[in-house]
């Protein structure tokens, strides 16, 4: 849903929200006009989510890949690119347009993440991560060298490229950490626009053995990470997913089956929940939660029931 504009000279959401990421001390830049009010229905989808978090979740959706580490969310990443507190930078542009960029902790200027957003409607438009390229297998197979990165930038539909060139000009100022020696070069930018075919959720390979009759939230992936980390025989039982979607809406998925489970419970607070009940004589439980530096991204655990 839209963000609304009122007549009232309040100071915009996206500078509140810029101020308090990046700091009081850093007083932004921002035409007298530009005065926004958020709709609550649309922030609302999760309370305990910093706004910027929501946006990345809406711009990205289900999209995936192998940048700082192997096959996860891009949402998931991006939000990681822009954890460093203390290197939050902003930058006001023409057009009503800020360019927001941070690195990922605890790796320094090696990984790094910005964003342009739309300050009238703090809406993400475009977005990019430095990263080495880290390939499926484990976190540093694959990786690139300190010397080389691959800057990747990410498109709202219909963003014309040629507005995403501060991106390009953002990843060539490289960190003072990285400029000993020869120094980082942009190796490869590639581009990608998040229409539906990047951020449409696929269907999710079920780990052989993984029993048909436990359904699967729809909407998410396999948690790379923590699923390799499980033994063989422990992942034909249970299967760790991730989805941007809410806590409230993956245990409504399964309160709301039909056939509805048998004896089935379910508990939520803020920060994790569960539902339990046996379909077709199976036995399961779905537990979700938040990991306290990521608000926006759901973790999701499905085990069967020895």
């Amino acid at each position: 849903m839209p963000l609304s504009r009122p007549r009232s000279a309040s100071p915009s959401f996206l500078a509140l929200l810029l101020s308090s990421i990046i700091g009081t001390a850093a007083a932004p830049a921002f035409a007298a006009d530009a005065v926004l009010t958020l709709n609550t229905d649309r922030v609302q989808e999760d309370t305990h989510a910093p706004a910027l978090d929501l946006a990345l979740t809406r711009f990205a959706g289900m999209a995936s890949g192998s940048y700082y580490w192997p096959e996860g969310l891009l949402a998931e990443q991006l939000i990681s690119g822009l954890s460093s507190r203390r290197d939050r930078k902003q930058q006001a542009l023409p057009d009503g347009l800020q360019l927001l960029s941070s690195y990922r902790r605890p790796y320094g200027g090696s990984e790094r993440a910005a964003v342009l957003i739309d300050g009238r409607s703090g809406d993400v438009l475009a977005a990019a991560l430095v990263h080495r390229q880290c390939g499926a297998g484990s976190s540093s197979a694959g990786c690139l060298d300190d010397q080389h990165a691959v800057l990747s930038i990410f498109l709202r539909p219909g963003f014309d490229r040629a507005k995403a060139q501060p991106l390009v000009a953002w990843s060539r100022e490289v960190p003072e950490e990285l400029q000993s020696g020869e120094g980082e070069k942009i190796a490869k930018t590639e581009y990608a626009t998040m229409d539906a075919a990047h951020t449409s959720a696929r269907a999710v390979e079920r780990p052989k053995g993984f029993s048909a009759v436990v359904p699967l939230y729809p909407k998410s992936l396999i948690y790379r990470t923590a699923q390799d980390a499980l033994s063989d025989a422990k992942a034909r039982r249970v299967l760790r997913l991730q989805t941007t979607d809410s806590m409230e809406k993956v245990l409504a998925f399964y309160k709301q089956l039909s056939p509805p489970l048998e004896e089935m419970e379910s508990a939520l607070d803020a920060r994790s929940g569960y539902v339990a009940g046996t379909r077709k004589g199976v036995a399961f439980s779905v537990n979700v939660k938040h990991d306290r530096d990521m608000p926006a991204i759901t973790n999701i655990e499905v085990e069967i029931s020895e």
